[in-house]
């Protein structure tokens, strides 16, 4: 295979003897400090040993002439146990040292001379990741401890990436969540396709990547200045898996929650919920195989999860009457003879399986190598509705996912100078969708009531993902004085085969159920393929990413430590797609240069880091910290694959305006004698991967009581992000007629420059777009182990296009604008935080003989900005031939729009009606009432503010038994507290795809004056019924020698 050949290749030529602080992904941590005499003079000699307890593992290493050690490639967690001898002095071991995931813990040691015979010194040490030289920028680290203790939902990584102040949803420092970076155990565990909306694999099946029960910790990095870090420009999240010890340990544990411990609808009638179920249940078990030396860890996790699906037409949630639903379905099985399935309550399903195994093996006192296997096997049935769209049954489908991952890592430590650290990873990764029902067109109907969508789901009924990932990551470190020196390389390696035709089976719309009716369509769209032998062609690729770096970590004083490195990046497509000399002919004057076969290859990205860390007070009570530098990611390869079958050689398509009358054959649309045509997606000649220039300042102050304040500012300015264009399209030829201040540019009725395409979308670079965010948190840990955090952080993010869907024609077509479509305005960012308040609390009372007994509460509060949307034109008002991209005008009064009256639902609504509902919506609505006389902005308004607090309480009871520990523990989790305590609180809301085309465009009048309709039942969001409720979640978990 052409892959593992170029895989070879590499590995023949990067093999070197390669450390790490941090890998790709941060996988171990760190030990330093100093060693001196009680006069503060350096014992250059002195020998440092830390023991991980669990294991029995040691680590050596001696002070160099200035007293100072440095151990590399540790295990996170602990305790340790750190012991220092010097000869001539006194031994001092400081105990319950714990290290955290990507940080270097400081230990110092103060010796005395043996002559004073002092006894043995043993200290219980204290460490603290917020005063710690290797922050450089902001970053979270989330231990074993938090991810046991506090309430989580769905079991999730997203449950605890929360978090991290500059988070919201699964996007960082408000960046779109396909740029972020996910490794676990240091392996990519991106989707880095980019198709799922957690950003992982199996995401689109609705399962987790790897159980909860797997974690060891978790930690997310928003502006690190380490250049072994890299491949995002968002954030990154790395996770530590846990592993067997000297000890047997296990646990068997099962979470589960349904429609008794839910709370009631929260709009009135005030109903219980459906029936539904979600159990989660698994086992995990650890321990020795050959004590001090071999270790073993397996967890399996299975979830069980099916719920309604809501909005049922004639339900109080829903504007749909029931018996306009059941006309239509009635309609199309006796016209068509097809069954459109439920439009009544339904359910929908998720079910996964985790398998997970590891094994540790200390070969000698230098070298550790870890191997382990994650397998998960899980689907999901996907159909969503809201207050005024319908999709019926057999418009749903099943999406299946099967993930194999495999690492292996080798840490070494050669001498006090020179360590190393060794990943080499493999992903396979098998997708796919079912479409359920009989093959049939999407139909899609605009009614001025609400959207009726029935038919096989358009992007479902030729829709495969294969990938193959392997990746190899060597870093390498030499310790020399106070200079810390690494060289590395991370590789990553893709074999990818996707097969999406979109429109497979043909796609209609309909300007309303009468026009449906009538057989009076307004558009139809179809792909298929030109290719004799193979009627779903898929794109078939390889492609490397290739990443080498050096860095300098130099520790000036034991106040200033810093960071200086480079990182280049070098993507790499071995595979060209083909070439269509009768498309670049025909472009030639059009866009000179323009080559169908042309690919991202070969750029060279730059990225220069620089960090630092000072803390001028002696007891390190403040701490200046920060850094600048460029940071590269990846384009999600979807938007790459769109270039291996749009060429115009392999697939055909089909998109015409008023077609006579609706077929169900796909086939019949396939006129031989008419001319093809074709959707081309071609990418710029110097289009380089996202890149943006990072900077942040902070500072971290103890204020009295042991109050831990950090206040952090965080600035990116985009250097490379993607931008799309439609060549194909024609100069607009004026503004839109009518005395309306709308002016907008529109287009000709034929706004095609070359009738064989229907569309030439291509993938551009802009410089244009920033965001900013500035944080102040506050944390306090009590000695009796109360722990509270509070977090506020203000951030706005701006880009000209978000990049929220997966094909160049959808990336294009469906991002906002009011005039050219090929010129984007900078505007808000479908991930901009604005604010965000996130605080948390937890304690534990301990009580009976030995303790035996446990009460544990802690609670979670996230409050925050609405998520942003936009206002649009349902129609296509500038005639560039996208329907739901035209941004509205908000008019000052009625005679800025032209109403015409309609009718909905037995009811006729007069233009003045219109303009009197219209015009309440407007002033009661915040952005809009500020926007009268101008144009809406993309993703310019908000919903409203949402608050929602998550409680758990547990309750632990312990025996005893030899030497043996029994633990049985209770959990109950309740979400949305707020919702429990008053059903109007705790509400959370959402609009269809963030677009609200509020304004029909119902076409132009006698005068060729655009005309428009408003429904006076419009909403301006919708409440998430499920989501807004409170919800228990009842857990029972037997632990076996754990300490949990």
């Amino acid at each position: 295979m052409k892959l593992l050949y170029n895989v070879f290749l590499l590995f023949i030529f990067c093999v070197l003897p390669v450390q790490l602080l941090w890998a790709q992904g941060a996988t171990t941590a760190a030990l330093s400090g100093t060693v001196k005499d009680q006069t503060g003079t350096a014992l250059p000699g002195a020998t440092v040993i830390a023991i991980h307890t669990p294991t029995n593992t040691q680590y050596v290493a001696s002070t160099n002439t200035d007293g100072y050690y440095n151990i590399q490639n540790m295990r996170v967690g602990g305790p340790y146990t750190v012991t220092t001898s010097y000869i001539g002095y006194q031994e001092q071991r400081i105990s319950s040292v714990n290290l955290a995931l990507g940080q270097t813990a400081r230990v110092d040691f103060s010796l005395a001379e043996s002559s004073r015979q002092l006894g043995e010194v043993e200290i219980v040490g204290e460490q603290n990741d917020v005063f710690n030289q290797d922050r450089t920028g902001a970053a979270t680290n989330v231990s074993r401890d938090q991810i046991e203790n506090l309430p989580t939902l769905s079991r999730s990584l997203q449950d605890f990436t929360r978090l991290t102040p500059q988070a919201s949803g699964n996007s960082i420092a408000g960046s779109n969540n396909r740029y972020n970076n996910i490794t676990i155990d240091g392996a990519v565990n991106n989707d880095v396709f980019g198709l799922s909306g957690s950003g992982t694999p199996g995401g689109q099946a609705g399962s987790q990547p790897i159980s909860l029960d797997a974690i060891q910790e978790i930690q997310v990095v928003v502006a690190p200045y380490d250049v072994k870090l890299g491949n995002f420009t968002g954030g990154g999240v790395n996770a530590v898996t846990r592993s067997g010890t000297n000890t047997f340990t296990g646990s068997v544990y099962g979470y589960g929650r349904n429609e008794d411990i839910i709370g009631k609808s929260v709009v009135e009638p005030r109903e219980k919920a459906d029936e539904f179920k979600n159990y989660q249940y698994g086992v995990r078990l650890g321990g020795p195989i050959i004590q001090d030396k071999l270790f073993f860890f397996f967890n399996y996790d299975a979830t069980r999860f099916t719920e309604p699906v809501r909005f049922a037409p004639g339900s109080t949630e829903s504007q749909i009457p029931f018996d306009v639903a059941q006309e239509l379905s009635e309609y199309v099985q006796s016209t068509y003879g097809y069954d459109v399935g439920s439009f009544g309550a339904i359910d929908r399903e998720t079910q996964s399986d985790k398998f997970f195994g590891r094994i540790d093996w200390n070969i000698n006192d230098k070298h550790q190598l870890t191997v382990r296997h994650n397998v998960v096997d899980a689907f999901d049935d996907n159909i969503s509705r809201s207050s005024d769209e319908i999709r019926f049954g057999n418009n749903a489908y099943r999406f299946n996912s099967t993930t194999h991952s495999s690492v292996l890592e080798l840490n070494s430590r050669f001498s006090n100078e020179f360590s190393n650290n060794l990943i080499i990873g493999y992903t396979r990764i098998r997708d796919s969708r079912e479409a359920q029902g009989e093959f049939f067109p999407q139909v899609t109907i605009f009614d001025p009531i609400a959207d009726f969508e029935f038919g096989s789901q358009r992007s479902s009924t030729a829709n495969e993902l294969d990938q193959d990932i392997f990746e190899f990551t060597d870093n390498f470190t030499y310790l020399l004085g106070r200079h810390n020196f690494t060289i590395g390389t991370h590789n990553e390696f893709f074999d990818f085969r996707n097969l999406f035709i979109n429109n497979f089976n043909g796609r209609w719309e309909f300007n309303s159920l009468e026009d449906f009716y009538n057989n009076n369509p307004r558009r139809v769209r179809a792909t298929y393929s030109l290719l004799d032998n193979n009627p779903t062609p898929a794109a078939e690729f390889n492609a490397l990413q290739l990443g080498f770096y050096a860095q300098d970590e130099y520790t000036a004083s034991e106040q200033l430590r810093l960071t200086l490195g480079l990182r280049v990046d070098i993507p790499v497509f071995p595979d060209k797609p083909q070439e269509n000399t009768q498309f670049e002919n025909d472009f030639r004057n059009v866009y000179p240069g323009l080559e169908t076969d042309r690919t991202p290859s070969g750029q060279l990205l730059w990225a220069p880091r620089f960090g630092f860390n000072f803390t001028p007070t002696e007891d390190r009570s403040l701490q200046f910290r920060g850094g600048t530098g460029i940071f590269t990611g990846r384009v999600p390869f979807v938007w790459l694959s769109n270039q291996f079958v749009n060429t115009g050689t392999i697939l055909g398509t089909i998109d015409r305006r008023n077609p006579d009358s609706f077929v169900e054959d796909v086939n019949q649309l396939i006129d031989p004698s008419q001319p093809q045509t074709f959707e081309i997606n071609v990418i710029e000649d110097d289009f380089k991967l996202p890149q943006v220039w990072r900077s942040n300042l902070a500072i971290d102050y103890t204020l009295p009581y042991e109050v831990f304040l950090t206040v952090e500012g965080i600035y990116s300015k985009t250097l490379n992000d993607v931008v799309y264009k439609d060549l194909n399209l024609v100069d607009p030829v004026g503004t839109l007629p009518g005395d309306s201040p709308d002016n907008r540019e529109i287009y000709p009725s034929n706004r095609r420059i070359n009738e064989s395409y229907t569309n030439v979308i291509l993938l551009d670079n802009t410089d244009e777009g920033y965001r900013y965010s500035l944080t102040g948190q506050l944390r306090k840990d009590f000695v009796n182990g109360l722990q509270m955090t509070l977090a506020y952080t203000y951030g706005k993010s701006k880009d000209v296009n978000s990049g929220t869907n997966s094909t160049a024609l959808s990336n294009y077509e469906f991002n906002q604008i009011v005039n050219n479509p090929n010129d984007p305005q900078l505007s808000y960012s479908r991930f901009d935080i604005r604010h965000r308040i996130i605080g948390s609390a937890g304690y534990t009372f301990r009580y009976g003989a030995n303790d035996n007994f446990a009460t544990g509460i802690s609670l979670f509060y996230q409050g925050q900005s609405g998520q942003p949307f936009t206002y649009l034109y349902n129609g296509d008002l500038n005639r560039e031939g996208n329907f739901a991209n035209d941004l509205i005008y908000v008019p000052r009064d009625q005679s800025e729009i032209n109403l015409v009256p309609f009718s909905s639902g037995g009811v006729t609504y007069s233009a003045d009606e219109q303009w009197e509902a219209l015009d309440d919506f407007i002033e009661n609505d915040d952005y809009l009432s500020d926007r009268r006389g101008q144009y809406a902005e993309r993703n310019g308004a908000r919903m409203p503010w949402t608050h929602q607090f998550d409680l758990r309480v547990f309750q632990d009871f312990m025996l005893e038994a030899g030497n043996n520990r029994h633990k049985f523990q209770i959990t109950f989790d309740i979400f949305n507290v707020g919702n429990l305590l008053n059903h109007e609180w705790g509400h959370q809301y959402f609009v269809s795809n963030e677009a609200n085309e509020i304004i029909r465009y119902a076409g132009l009048d006698d005068d060729g004056i655009p005309t428009f309709t408003f429904n006076p039942n419009s909403r301006r969001y919708n409440i998430a019924p499920f989501a807004s409720r409170w919800q228990g979640q009842l857990g029972l978990r037997y632990l076996f020698n754990d300490r949990q």
